[in-house]
């Protein structure tokens, strides 16, 4: 089976207020599009969150 990715782009100035929603879709990718890795950037308030 192959591999499926996700990356993670967003904006360094990001309201901690996504994260639900960010939590809620990302399990929703592994669950309904059966993604197994996701990449995120290590600058900004918004890859802190994905990470």
């Amino acid at each position: 089976m192959r591999q499926k990715s996700c990356f993670f782009i967003g904006h360094r100035e990001t309201s901690e207020e996504i994260y639900p929603v960010l939590c809620a879709v990302v399990e929703e990718h592994i669950v309904r599009y059966g993604v197994t890795e996701f990449i995120v950037g290590r600058y900004g308030c918004f890859d802190g969150l994905a990470a």
